[in-house]
């Protein structure tokens, strides 16, 4: 009976390799590329120095580890992240009044300054705290159509 040494040879490492490189076209993920290489330089080492089936699943899951792990530690994390669509920062500490306490947290706010295209909107305390009509507010953050605000203190 044969042993997997003899049955998987240098070259199916490196079809294999070929293969997962090649499905990354198809899975755009940027992550099945890495076991593609590993397999190909397992497949390398298998043809230099005739390993053991053992020895090569061996050193493809090391390597595979090894290559993921750089590519998370050192270019995954440096993406940058898109902005398109998120006023988040864009519209902090646009001064406004608070106009009218309309109950549960919310307040209608008039605010100097446009703010996701108008002036006039329904907005929350960023701390919990109440606010009172005439109340000088300034937007802290913006989620979506949800307006944060903080109270203007001295003002």
């Amino acid at each position: 009976m044969a042993s997997l040494s003899d049955i998987v040879l240098w070259w199916h490492w490196i079809v294999l390799g070929i293969l997962l490189v090649a499905a990354e076209i198809v899975i755009p993920s940027f992550i099945v590329i890495w076991f593609g290489i590993a397999a190909l330089i397992v497949g390398g080492v298998d043809w230099f120095f005739h390993t053991t089936f053992t020895q090569e699943l061996f050193l493809w899951t090391l390597l595979s580890a090894a290559l993921l792990g750089i590519y998370f530690l050192f270019f995954k994390k440096n993406e940058p992240v898109p902005t398109v669509g998120q006023s988040e920062g864009e519209y902090a500490d646009i001064p406004g009044v608070i106009t009218e306490d309309l109950g549960e947290g919310r307040y209608r706010a008039h605010f100097e300054l446009p703010v996701l295209g108008d002036r006039v909107w329904i907005v929350e305390s960023s701390g919990g705290k109440r606010l009172a009509k005439g109340d000088r507010i300034k937007v802290d953050r913006v989620y979506g159509q949800i307006i944060k605000v903080s109270k203007i203190e001295g003002a």
